[in-house]
Parts: structure tokens; sequence; C-alpha cells
């Protein structure tokens, strides 16, 4: 019986320095998105849209175990795209979200204090105001456009990124690339789709 005690705190004692890392924590996010829109059409040509940039923020919450995390997020988010007739006219379609990512974390170091990661994942989103932006003739024309698109949208999201752990917070800093997969027609013609594409950088304070 003796024998049998040591041996299992011995196991305990080996084990220790290789048992996975548990942890949890509340994060803050905020950034910049520079977004666009993909168009297709059953009648080319379609409309080639360019990036519109704004800023991204809202919450994470981490689950750690080990290497790996599962990372739910609440955040605000501008999609959309601009499109230029000439050098001083053109129009945007400004989509504001309420963007629900759920990623997969994988970190080369969790116990290190500099570690590099990659995410992946899914999203859904609501749109809370769909708004055009005509600039013609030096005057900027806005509509409200909310009622002509869809409400729901969701796609997947890829990134990279490193966190820096101090102690009793940690700060990340990663780029990702979100990848919209509906439709955001609200009545489109056969063949017309309009899909949101975004790149964005963040910053994570995690406490």
């Amino acid at each position: 019986m003796k024998k049998l005690v040591l041996a299992g705190l011995a196991a305990v004692l080996l084990a220790g320095p290789v048992r996975p890392a548990f942890g949890a924590g509340v994060g803050l996010k905020l950034g910049f998105s520079l977004s666009k829109l993909v168009q297709g059409a059953a009648v080319p040509p379609a409309l080639e849209w360019a990036n519109v940039p704004f800023f991204a923020g809202g919450l994470s919450f981490e689950s750690r175990w080990g290497p790996v995390s599962l990372q739910p997020e609440v955040l605000f988010v501008r999609m959309g795209g601009r499109y230029e007739i000439d050098a001083e006219n053109g129009f945007e379609n400004r989509f504001s979200y309420i963007q629900v990512p759920l990623l997969v974390k994988v970190g080369a170091l969790p116990r290190g204090s500099l570690d590099p990661f990659l995410c992946a994942g899914g999203y859904g989103a609501y749109l809370v105001k769909a708004q055009g932006v005509l600039e013609a003739d030096g005057e900027t024309t806005k509509a409200d456009l909310t009622d002509e698109y869809e409400r729901l949208d969701y796609g997947l999201i890829g990134g990279a990124g490193l966190t820096l752990r101090l102690r009793g917070l940690a700060l990340s800093i990663e780029g990702r690339y979100v990848h919209g997969l509906a439709n955001v027609f609200k009545d489109p013609g056969e063949g017309d789709t309009l899909k949101n594409r975004g790149l964005m950088a963040l910053i994570t304070v995690v406490y």
C-alpha cells in the first residue's frame, strides 16, 4: 500500500510540468477594419467595389485549455464598400453590424510570456443599420437603406496574432480576414449576389 501511494505521488509530481494550463478571461477589443463588397450579377458587369475603412470594437470571452482556446466574441463592426464613379463622385454602402464570432485559437507557447497563435471559426451578424452615402458635385446625400438588405449575415473568419502575457492581464495583437457567405441583397434578381469581405487589425486586453 505504501508503495502504491508513493508511486501515485511520483506520478503526480512527474505530470505536473506537462499538465495543461487552464484559464479564462474577458477581453476588451479595439481596432480597425477595412471592408469591401463582392458583387455578382446575372448580366455583367457587376460593380467593382473599393474598400471602406472604419473602427471595430467589442468584448471577447476566452476559455483556455493548454494550447487551445474557445473564444466567443461580441463586436460592433462596419462592413460595406465604395464605388468610385470618377475622381470626385462616388457612393458608399455602409452596413453597421453586431457581429458574434466563435473562434478556436491555437497558441504555440501557452505557458510562455510571448505566445504566437492562429485562430479560425465562423460568425453570425445582425444588421443594425444600412446607409447609402452619395457624393456628387461637391455635395453629400445620405439615405437609410436598412429595409433593402438582409438583417442576418454569416461567414468564416481566419487570423493570426501574438499574445504578451503580463501579471494579471494579457495583451494581444492580431489580424484577421472575414469572408461573408450570405447574399445580403434582400430581394436579389436571379444570379445577383452581394457579399461582405473584410480585413481587421485588433488589439485585445484580457483580464
